[in-house]
């Protein structure tokens, strides 16, 4: 499959990777239709993070299931799917509150080194049930990008901040999620 990879020296390119594997039963593979160019993306390309062998990145995307394991339940074959950008492991206590961020285990980013990275053909997906969100008829995947890491962001601040129901709010930023 293509991938798009960056490595330490400040290099981009399409490389050719081997196609992922299911990462368990609980796992799947995911078709990429579309993924965005995160923040945290240009972390890795600009040197912010140390890389010490290219790494696949990307953790904005929608695509289509294309395989699941035995364990799924919740998607089958050919379901249009929005992938969550922080994995986490689905069981814990934390995930359990439906929040990734807060996995026992440590939250991990698509395409930081330790799962593969968005911006490629096929993405394998861990804890499927947990990781994916189906995406429903009428929404198209331009809409359904803008729901992977921006909204999501911005959902995760205001409900930390416990902002009451009507409440009022600024918000302030330069990047994606504040402007």
């Amino acid at each position: 499959m293509r991938a798009v990879v960056i490595d330490g020296q400040r290099q981009v390119w399409v490389d050719t990777r081997p196609d992922p594997r299911l990462s368990g039963p609980d796992g799947a593979i995911v078709e990429i239709e579309a993924t965005a160019i995160c923040g945290s993306d240009l972390h890795f390309l600009e040197g912010h993070y140390p890389i010490d062998q290219p790494v696949s990145v990307g953790h904005e995307a929608v695509g289509v299931v294309v395989e699941t394991g035995s364990a799924v339940t919740g998607f089958t074959t050919g379901d249009r799917v929005l992938v969550s950008s922080v994995a986490g492991c689905g069981r814990c206590a934390g995930c359990r509150t439906r929040d990734p961020v807060a996995c026992v285990h440590g939250p991990q980013i698509f395409g930081s080194g330790l799962l593969g990275g968005a911006q490629a053909d096929l993405l394998a997906v861990p804890a499927a049930d947990f990781q994916l969100l189906a995406i429903p008829d009428g929404i198209d995947t331009e809409q359904a990008l803008l729901l992977t890491d921006n909204l999501a962001t911005g959902w995760a601040a205001a409900k930390r901040a416990d902002i009451p129901l009507g409440g009022t709010v600024a918000v302030i930023g330069a990047g994606a999620v504040g402007q």
